[in-house]
């Protein structure tokens, strides 16, 4: 009778040690996609301009997986980035100047805003 104890005693260690072993090291964790991030984006060019600019559009693109970890170094979770494009028109309407931005997410809150996708922040 204990042996057969002492088997399934090692049988059910063997199979908790295995449920509970670390993920791999390749496996990427990836933070929730932003719900509320045309605000946010909105509310960051809002705090930035130095006035309120009617001339203003924003065009502001769904969010895509980054590859950029956002939290925590080389080992934090991975974020989502999302494309804008910021135009401005002059007074006449006659001239229109498109820049491209990239806003780095983690979660509902902005990490970093580049120039170029592939930059990380």
């Amino acid at each position: 009778m204990t042996k057969i104890a002492a088997a399934l005693l090692a049988a059910c260690l063997t199979i908790a040690g295995c449920a509970s072993a670390p993920a791999p090291r390749n496996s990427v964790v990836r933070s929730v996609p932003p719900r509320n991030h045309e605000a946010t984006i909105t509310n960051f060019f809002d705090a930035t301009a130095k006035s309120l600019d009617p001339n203003r559009e924003l065009v502001i693109g769904t969010p895509q997986r980054g590859a950029c970890p956002m939290t925590g170094g080389a080992g934090g979770s991975v974020g989502w980035v999302v494309p804008v494009e910021h135009k401005t028109r002059t007074k006449d309407s006659a001239t229109v100047t498109v820049t491209s931005h990239f806003f780095w997410f983690s979660d509902e809150v902005i990490r970093g805003v580049t120039r170029r996708m592939e930059i990380c922040p």
